[in-house]
C-alpha cells in the first residue's frame, strides 16, 4: 500500500499514549479546560491562591503542595512540599502523587496515579476538591475533530475505538506486505501490478474485518462497563449529598457557643441528618465492600450521635447514653468487618476514627456515672448522710484513665476539627470529674 490515501486508519489513543515523541503536538495539547474547587477550607492555614481555584490549561501541568515551589501551593501541613503534579493526557487530565507522607484520594479510594472524571473528588491529603471539566472548550474540541475528519479526501478509512496498543497492533498487521516474489516464482499471467492490487485489496479487507471485531470488542465492553459506571455514579452523588450536608452541620457546631453547650437544642440538626443516614445506610447494606461509603456513613452517623449523646449526658440521661454509644461501636464495627480484608487501615481511616470515638463516649460515660453517684466532698469530708466510695471504685475508674487518655490524644485532631461538641465534654470530664475522682482518692487515703 504505497499510495497513503487508498486505507487510513484513524484511532482514538486511550489515556496512556504520550504525544509529543516524534515533533508533534506535546502531550495534552488537546486536554480540555479544567479546574478544581476546593470543598472544605478548614485544614487549610492561609489563603489560596488567585480565586482559590485551580485552573488547567492544556499543554500545562501544576504542581500542587504547601511549598513555595509548586505552581499552586496549598498552605497546609497536612501537604507535603511537592505533594501532587496534575497533567495533561489525550483529552483529559490526570493526577499523580509525588511521593507524599498523606498521599491522594479519588473518590475516597487512595491511588498513586489516575485519570479523572468530571465531577470526581480528589483529595490532597485530608483536603478535598472537585474536578471539573469547562464542558463548552470539551464540546468545540469533539466538533473540531469530527470536521477535521469529514473534510479529510481520502477514499478508505477505517476508524477504530479502543486503546492505542489495540489500534496499532490492527495497523501494522494491515500494512505488512509479503515481500514480492522473483519473476520466475510468479504464478503465469499475473504482473507485479495485479499482484500489488490483489495485496492492496486483501490488507483493505482485513483491516476492515479486524475493525469490525474491534468495534464489536468495545461495543461488548460498553455492555458490561456501562451498569458498572451507572452505579458508581449513583454512589458518587450519594456521598456528595451526604458530604454537603455533613459539611453544614460542622460548620454550625464550629459556630456554635460551647459554654453554653448544656442550654443548646440539636433537634434541628437531627432531623437535618436522619434523611440522608438512611440515604447512605442502604447504599452501605447494598455494597458493603466499599470503603468510600462504609466512611461516609461513619462521618455523618458520627455527627448525629454526637448531639444525641450530648443531650442525654447534659439531661443526666447517662445510662441511656452510655447505651448509645455501645450501640454504635456495634453498628460501626460490623460494617467494618464487612469490608475486604484487603482494605487497609487508611483507606477506612473515618470509620476507624468514628468506632474510637464511640468508645472514647463510653468511658465518658463511665466517669459521670461515678461523678453522678458521688458528687461532692469537701474539705472537711463529706457530711454523715453521703455514701461513701471505696478505694476500689477508685481504682476501677482510675484504670480507665490511661484509655481515655489514649483515645483523646489519637483523636484530638479530629475531635477540634469535626466533633467540637464531643470535645467539649472531653474537656468538661477531663476538668471536673477527673477533679472529683482526685479529692475522693486524698479523703479515702486519709481515712485508712
Amino acid at each position: 500500500m504505497t499510495n497513503n490515501s487508498d486505507d487510513r486508519t484513524i484511532a482514538f489513543q486511550d489515556q496512556t499514549a504520550l504525544a509529543g515523541r516524534d515533533g508533534s503536538a506535546p502531550a495534552g495539547s488537546d486536554a480540555p479546560k479544567a479546574r478544581f474547587i476546593c470543598l472544605d477550607s478548614s485544614q487549610i492555614e492561609g489563603a489560596l491562591p488567585g480565586d482559590g481555584q485551580i485552573h488547567l490549561h492544556a499543554g500545562t501541568e501544576q504542581t500542587v503542595g504547601r511549598g513555595d515551589s509548586c505552581t499552586y501551593p496549598i498552605p497546609s501541613r497536612k501537604l507535603s512540599r511537592q505533594h501532587a503534579r496534575i497533567f495533561p493526557g489525550v483529552g483529559n487530565w490526570g493526577v499523580e502523587d509525588l511521593n507524599s507522607t498523606n498521599g491522594i484520594q479519588v473518590n475516597r479510594q487512595k491511588v498513586k496515579t489516575a485519570w479523572l472524571n468530571d465531577g470526581d473528588e480528589v483529595r490532597f491529603g485530608p483536603i478535598p476538591f472537585r474536578f471539573e471539566i469547562d464542558r463548552s472548550t470539551l464540546q468545540a474540541g469533539a466538533m473540531a475533530s469530527v470536521g477535521a475528519a469529514a473534510d479529510d479526501g481520502s477514499e478508505d478509512r477505517t476508524m477504530m475505538v479502543g486503546s492505542l496498543g489495540a489500534s496499532k497492533a490492527v495497523i501494522e498487521a494491515a500494512r505488512v506486505v509479503e515481500p514480492e516474489p522473483p519473476p520466475e516464482l510468479r504464478p503465469t499471467g499475473t504482473s507485479a501490478n495485479d499482484d500489488g492490487a490483489r495485496k492492496g485489496g486483501i490488507g483493505r479487507l482485513f483491516a476492515m474485518a479486524a475493525g469490525v471485531l474491534i468495534l464489536a470488542g468495545v461495543v461488548a465492553g460498553a455492555v458490561v462497563y456501562y451498569p458498572v459506571y451507572q452505579e458508581n455514579q449513583a454512589i458518587a452523588a450519594v456521598i456528595e449529598r451526604v458530604e454537603t450536608t455533613a459539611g453544614r452541620i460542622i460548620q454550625r457546631g464550629r459556630d456554635m457557643n460551647l459554654a453554653r453547650l448544656s442550654g443548646q437544642d440539636f433537634r434541628s440538626d437531627i432531623d437535618t441528618l436522619q434523611p440522608r443516614i438512611q440515604e447512605i445506610w442502604q447504599k452501605v447494606k447494598e455494597f458493603p465492600d466499599r470503603a468510600d461509603l462504609a466512611n461516609s456513613f461513619a462521618r455523618i452517623r458520627m455527627l448525629q450521635f454526637e448531639r444525641v449523646f450530648t443531650t442525654l449526658f447534659n439531661n443526666g440521661r447517662i445510662q441511656d447514653a452510655g447505651q448509645r454509644a455501645d450501640a454504635l461501636v456495634q453498628r460501626l464495627g460490623e460494617v467494618d468487618r464487612a469490608l475486604p480484608s484487603s482494605v487497609e487501615a487508611r483507606a477506612k481511616d473515618d470509620l476507624l476514627k468514628a468506632i474510637d470515638l464511640a468508645r472514647l463516649a463510653g468511658i465518658m460515660v463511665q466517669y459521670r456515672q461515678f461523678a453522678t453517684q458521688y458528687p461532692m466532698v469537701s474539705r472537711g469530708g463529706p457530711s454523715s448522710s453521703d455514701r461513701l466510695p471505696s478505694l476500689e471504685d477508685i481504682r476501677v475508674v482510675d484504670q480507665r484513665k490511661a484509655e481515655f487518655n489514649r483515645y483523646r490524644s489519637g483523636l484530638n485532631q479530629v475531635l477540634k476539627r469535626d466533633y467540637r461538641i464531643l470535645d467539649s465534654l472531653v474537656e468538661e470530664i477531663d476538668s471536673r470529674d477527673f477533679t472529683l475522682i482526685g479529692r475522693w482518692r486524698e479523703y479515702l487515703m486519709r481515712q485508712q
